[in-house]
């Protein structure tokens, strides 16, 4: 929801893109493609796959869920050299003590209330759909390239939601 609204055709002004809004570079060190006819970045099964990966590898690094966070939002180098310059002034080197971007700064407040309101929603006031815990698609592979017409007449849908459910395939044809 912070990342992208849910919306895996969002790119940002920087380059990321998808879910996750994942960077070029970030998506080849975590195998995943792009291509012509392909963005994984997009892909809701394999940019989750690695977003969790990269987030874990963040974690392993920094030993610091938050300072993790911060590194997948604005780089681990970035937070490194703020780690570095707080070290260097005998500072903190909390993420609440660091100079990080702007965007960063405001990025993680924006998390960890996404997550005090979900883990107690009538505290707040809000009233959150149940959403059943089963998939909700299923992956088909294919042997081959097949227009997404074809396989929204056989799968009897729309050729819109055949789309939005493959966001990660850049041709449609």
């Amino acid at each position: 929801m912070v990342e992208s609204n849910y919306n895996p055709f969002l790119y940002s002004s920087r380059g990321a893109t998808g879910l996750w809004q994942i960077m070029p570079g970030t998506a080849s060190g975590f195998n995943l493609d792009i291509n012509w006819w392909y963005d994984g970045r997009r892909d809701i099964r394999a940019s989750t796959q690695a977003a969790f990966t990269y987030l874990k590898y963040l974690h392993d690094y920094f030993d610091d869920w938050l300072l993790a966070i911060a590194a997948y939002n604005c780089g681990e180098g970035t937070v490194i050299k703020a780690i570095h310059h707080n070290k260097a002034l005998h500072k903190p080197t909390d993420f609440w003590s660091l100079s990080l971007p702007y965007q960063t700064k405001n990025y993680l407040p924006k998390l960890l209330a996404l997550v005090t309101i979900i883990d107690n929603p009538t505290a707040y006031n809000i009233d959150l759909p149940s959403i059943p815990n089963q998939p909700y698609f299923t992956s088909v592979d294919m042997s081959g390239q097949i227009d997404f017409s074809l396989i929204a007449k056989l799968a009897d849908m729309s050729p819109q939601s055949v789309r939005l459910l493959n966001p990660g395939y850049r041709r449609f044809t």
